[in-house]
């Protein structure tokens, strides 16, 4: 019985079995080595020139113009697998290994557009190991004055800052004469980078000769406007800009921006010359290099308003590796805004930050993202004024100390807005967002400036232009309460073709605006936005890009001595 048991079940599971078989039709192992070179080079080609085709050892990586292509496509190229969104060339390409016989491997570039003269060349790039290298394709002859290597090539590092919260920056002048036909100013000379106030950001990287490159040098990670200036101190323009903003027009003889003049027939220069204001990552390599390129001036031949083409010899800049992602960082200074008191120092979780005068700004400081407690401490150590808060990485924040209306000092926190952008209402929105109908606007040349109300005699300030003109949004400048920030779209913003003006305090309630002029508060010019006047030796400029805090401080009641009077005062926060 027990046999005639085990037979049936052994019958039953052969069925299952054979039931749960699937077929494999042309299955095949293949345990070959893959021997296929993969993976990206350490050799970059960085294009400062317009080309936009690219082959190497002879296999065209880019695609060439669309017949007819559709609406709102007509500066794109069909995508290839290189270059699969855009297939032309852009502003830079790692050479993939695979292209590389014996480490080495040809390049050809040309420029295709329709009705447009070529610019075909090309040449050898060569990678050497653990040494990586940039080769920049830049302009010759007619735009350069006398004939000079279309390719140069230069070391590049790639190895992250040796401290913490700090990125490398260099400079690459590869300034060539530019063609007399131009008539542009000659820069081909050599070359400091500094900061927006003209202050050089090191000796390494100061006076680099055409031709040459600077080492790297390490910096506190930041928002930075930095200049490129001769050693007579004039500025190389940058490359870009914001076209709604015509940051991209400028004159040849100065590089300067241009604005427009009512009643003349061309424009006229602003006195300011056109660099990015750009976050710099935690962790991140950059490169600032200087050669020809294509901008734009006004026709001064033709109808006026129309535009033509120069070459001239301006910066970029460039990232060296990935730019990281900041996830740990945030940086923060402070402000003594408190009349009754005299020098303070402030702390961070117990440890110091800096000390600073009434109406002074501490230097920032980088602090890994987290819960805080800032204190303001007197000459005796006495603790004045706290306050904790959690901080994220990427903020920038200013902690302002200054006197609550009932006479106790306390610390405010304002996290400021770096990055040039704000969110737009558009057209048929409902002035909300909820609808979805907000617009993001990046300006990289910024000239915004927020308030703020710190005088604990004003209930409510409004600021305003020169005789009450308003600053334009509600929330920006009106009726604004001892130590509340604004939060919602917070700054002003100026353009740089803004014409002169003036910053006044008026005493306002919310049903009265702007109220009555506080004539005993100074009032602020544009030109007080400028660090240092003398700089600027031909044209003067009305004020100068950045991010601001305009802050009414002091006492406006009873006699009080000058230094404790009610003013407004000027906080820079980008450098």
């Amino acid at each position: 019985m027990y046999y005639k048991y085990f037979a049936v079940g052994l019958m039953l599971l052969t069925i299952s079995m054979l039931s749960c078989k699937k077929e494999k039709v042309d299955y095949s192992y293949d345990n070959r080595p893959d021997i296929g070179v993969g993976g990206s080079s350490t050799i970059r080609l960085v294009n400062c020139t317009q080309n936009n085709q690219l082959s190497i050892n002879g296999e065209k990586l880019t695609s060439y113009l669309i017949i007819n292509p559709p609406q709102g496509e007509q500066a794109l190229y069909p995508g290839t697998y290189w270059f699969p969104t855009n297939g032309k060339l852009g502003a830079s390409f790692t050479v993939p290994r695979q292209f590389l016989t014996n480490g080495s491997a040809m390049i050809s570039t040309d420029y295709l557009a329709y009705s447009m003269s070529r610019d075909s060349f090309g040449f050898k790039v060569i990678e050497e190991y653990n040494k990586p290298k940039d080769y920049f394709m830049v302009y010759g002859l007619p735009y350069s004055a006398e004939k000079v290597s279309r390719v140069r090539e230069v070391p590049r590092e790639i190895t992250a800052p040796s401290k913490a919260g700090y990125f490398k920056i260099r400079i690459v002048n590869l300034a060539d004469k530019v063609s007399a036909a131009w008539n542009a100013e000659n820069v081909a000379k050599p070359l400091t980078l500094a900061y927006a106030d003209g202050t050089p950001v090191s000796s390494t990287t100061s006076n680099i000769d055409p031709q040459s490159w600077s080492q790297y040098v390490e910096l506190p990670y930041g928002t930075y406007q930095f200049k490129v200036l001769t050693q007579e101190g004039i500025e190389v323009r940058a490359s870009g800009g914001d076209a709604f903003e015509n940051t991209f027009m400028s004159e040849p003889a100065s590089s300067n921006l241009m604005r427009a003049v009512s009643g003349v027939p061309n424009a006229v220069s602003t006195g300011l010359t056109y660099a990015p204001v750009k976050t710099y990552q935690p962790g991140g390599v950059y490169t600032i290099v200087v050669g020809i390129d294509r901008l734009t001036m006004l026709n001064v031949f033709g109808i006026p308003g129309e535009t033509s083409v120069y070459y001239q010899n301006i910066f970029r800049v460039l990232s060296d590796v990935s730019e990281p992602l900041n996830t740990d960082y945030y940086r923060l200074q402070g402000v003594q805004a408190n009349p009754e008191e005299g020098q303070i120092s402030f702390r961070v979780n117990g440890t110091k930050l800096a000390d600073a005068n009434y109406t002074a700004a501490t230097d920032y400081s980088i602090y890994v993202a987290g819960q805080a407690t800032i204190e303001a401490v007197n000459a005796s150590g006495n603790v004045l004024a706290t306050a904790t808060q959690r901080f994220q990485a990427g903020q920038n924040i200013t902690a302002w100390f200054y006197k609550k209306p009932e006479g106790k000092p306390a610390i405010g926190i304002v996290t400021n807005n770096l990055t040039g952008s704000w969110y737009q209402p558009l057209p048929g929105g409902d002035n909300t967002g909820q609808d979805g109908s907000l617009n993001r606007m990046t300006h990289n040349y910024p000239f915004n400036y927020r308030f703020l109300n710190l005088c604990p005699d004003l209930p409510y300030v409004s600021f305003t232009y020169d005789n009450g003109q308003s600053f334009g949004d509600i929330s920006t400048s009106r009726n604004l309460q001892p130590g509340v920030a604004v939060t919602n779209l917070p700054y002003a913003r100026g353009i740089q073709d803004q014409e002169a003006f003036q910053i006044m305090a008026y005493k306002s309630t919310p049903s009265v605006y702007p109220g009555s002029w506080i004539s005993s508060i100074p009032v602020l010019k544009s030109t007080d936005f400028i660090a240092h006047p003398e700089r600027y030796t031909r044209v003067k400029p009305v004020h100068e890009p950045g991010v601001y805090t305009v802050a009414l401080v002091g006492q406006l009641n009873g006699n009080q001595p000058e230094a404790k009077r009610a003013k407004m005062i000027i906080i820079k926060h980008t450098k």
